[in-house]
């Protein structure tokens, strides 16, 4: 009945306005509230974040931010509507806080408010990280802290952090490629650094505890040297073939030459697969034995390289 009444004064209210405004009952709603309303907390900040439909925009002007806590009700402030996320740093572990946002129109009218409520702890941090190369990449390892799910994020050179993925275990598998490895090397470009940390997730809220941080030094990462040599001489040039090696982080192969006269081995080329062909020599032009050494390029050193001897074999 109160809002059916205040419906009929405005309707009174507009009709006597005349022509010059050409106000709308819609001006005088109030905007929709906002329905998405997220709250997470980290070590340091609590982060609000919202959305509100696009096509409802034009009704809004503004939002405003409330904190409820046992001290009190405090107004965080009116926002743009441009903005959808807001960090607050004032809180304390263990207290509980209830934010409300309302959308406001340009009218000053403000909508219904939006709540959710959260209770930042300190969780435990991760401790004893430990690693191991594999043939993948890089496997992870931790203590257990408790019931928790826990974060996992990889440093670039930049010092930004890009979060890989998240698990309820005490260990994380970082599949690499060669390419994945460089582009996030650490700010020294001689390591991989991943950071661990903490989360639990509840019904409105999700809660962050501090990362731990594991350096990975690129030297760790070994390649196997190729194996199972295969080679023939043809028309066209020396063909090398092997095996592939197990590890997908690898750059591909280098190839060096010598012949028999000289006392170093030179590099001849690069190949991103087992396979080498060598056209400078071939069946018409080999009158003596020529050398190869083949190794494996990782993100740091070569592996240790195969030597094989070709030679035209008469009869």
């Amino acid at each position: 009945m109160r809002i059916a009444a205040i419906f009929f004064i405005l309707l009174i209210f507009l009709s006597g306005c005349g022509r010059k405004a050409d106000p709308t009952l819609d001006d005088y709603l109030p905007p929709q509230p906002v329905k998405s309303f997220q709250l997470s907390a980290t070590y340091e900040k609590v982060i609000i974040s919202w959305s509100y439909p696009e096509k409802e925009m034009a009704k809004v002007e503004s939002f405003l931010i409330e904190r409820e806590s046992s001290e009190g009700i405090k107004t965080l402030g009116y926002f743009s509507k441009d903005l959808n996320s807001l960090e607050d740093r004032d809180f304390a572990f263990e207290q509980t806080y209830k934010y409300r946002i309302f959308a406001i129109s340009p009218k000053g009218i403000f909508s219904t408010p939006t709540e959710a409520i959260i209770t930042p702890k300190k969780l435990p941090e991760v401790e004893n990280i430990a690693f191991k190369i594999t043939n993948e990449g890089v496997m992870l390892t931790w203590n257990t802290q408790g019931s928790f799910g826990y974060n996992i994020y990889r440093m670039n050179n930049k010092g930004e952090l890009t979060k890989i993925g998240s698990t309820d275990k005490n260990y994380f598998s970082d599949n690499l490629l060669y390419s994945i490895i460089t582009k996030n090397t650490g700010v020294n470009n001689d390591s991989l650094v991943y950071l661990v940390s903490t989360y639990l997730s509840e019904q409105n809220s999700y809660i962050e505890g501090k990362k731990s941080q594991i350096t990975v030094p690129l030297e760790q990462f070994i390649p196997s040297k190729p194996d199972e040599i295969f080679w023939s001489i043809n028309e066209l040039g020396v063909s090398i073939s092997w095996k592939e090696v197990p590890e997908k982080w690898v750059k591909g192969y280098r190839v060096y030459r010598k012949r028999a006269n000289e006392q170093n081995f030179n590099f001849v080329g690069e190949t991103l697969i087992p396979l080498f062909v060598d056209g400078e020599f071939n069946l018409g032009n080999i009158k003596e034995p020529i050398y190869y050494r083949i190794s494996t390029i990782g993100p740091s050193k070569e592996s240790e390289s195969v030597e094989i001897k070709v030679e035209v074999i008469d009869g």
